[in-house]
């Protein structure tokens, strides 16, 4: 029994002493900034937390690190978040409505330390004693998107070389006819590429969208304006879009293909 004891004593002693070289001490690591709120908060306004990605937009779930609720009695907030090391792509802020689910799509701010609007700013965890400062965001809540049962529907078509690096397709809608950053635009789930011709439907917001189209996303590639393949026109061979109009929270569009090149740079595809 005594040499049992002792055995289970050493065994007890070398895991905390592993435990405690490799993980269960406080993570000191992460990034922290401001959050700035602006406009008025909806009143259905359930939670808002920052979100960090390690590739943008992200495809999957562990791409994706999650930050604690900010409070939301205040129009600014300063926020730390403790995370892993890694590379973060962009962080954002998501606004949650109530009694609906988490929707990571749904961003109100994102990181953006320079005047490009579509270019997230990259954050880099380097180790456990790294906490990145100045991690600012206008979150707007213009931009929150309720759950709504309109959507808009089509047929994409592709006709020409797919550059080798295509890693998959957006379909995007802006209210914008000239975008002036990422969160003027809404987006679907990204379609692997290459496809020849695929169908889509696209849940959207009720309102009128004047530029609708799809965004090539290549590896290693920042995602900015010069991503556009093509875009919505009901003229064959126009170089101007067509808006697409959704006129309510039910509303369902259909009809609205796109043909594009993913070889050619923006509004240089034929359609």
């Amino acid at each position: 029994m005594v040499r049992f004891l002792s055995v289970l004593a050493l065994l007890l002693a070398a895991v905390l002493s592993i435990a405690c070289d490799s993980g269960l001490e406080p993570t000191r690591s992460g990034f922290r900034g401001r959050i700035t709120f602006v406009g008025e908060k909806p009143a259905d306004t359930d939670q808002v937390i920052v979100v960090a990605a390690t590739r943008f937009p992200p495809t999957q779930i562990d791409e994706i690190f999650l930050g604690e609720p900010l409070p939301l009695d205040r129009e600014t907030v300063d926020y730390t978040v403790y995370s892993p090391i890694t590379d973060y792509a962009a962080i954002g802020v998501v606004w949650k409505q109530q009694n609906q689910p988490w929707d990571v799509t749904n961003i109100i701010g994102i990181y953006l330390p320079t005047s490009n609007g579509f270019v997230p700013g990259r954050v880099s965890i380097a180790d456990r004693q790294t906490m990145v400062d100045s991690v600012d965001i206008q979150a707007h809540y213009s931009k929150v998107k309720r759950a709504v049962d309109s959507s808009v529907s089509g047929r994409l078509r592709a006709s020409g070389q797919w550059p080798s690096d295509s890693e998959s397709l957006l379909i995007f809608a802006s209210t914008e006819l000239i975008p002036s950053g990422l969160l003027d635009l809404q987006f679907g789930a990204p379609i692997p590429a290459p496809f020849d011709s695929i169908d889509y439907r696209l849940t959207i917001q009720p309102g009128t969208y004047r530029l609708f189209g799809v965004l090539l996303i290549r590896i290693g590639q920042p995602l900015d304006v010069s991503a556009i393949r093509g875009f919505y026109s009901r003229t064959a061979g126009s170089p101007f879009p067509s808006s697409v109009v959704v006129p309510t929270d039910t509303s369902r569009i259909t009809g609205i293909d796109i043909a594009f090149d993913p070889s050619k740079a923006p509004f240089t595809a034929s359609h």
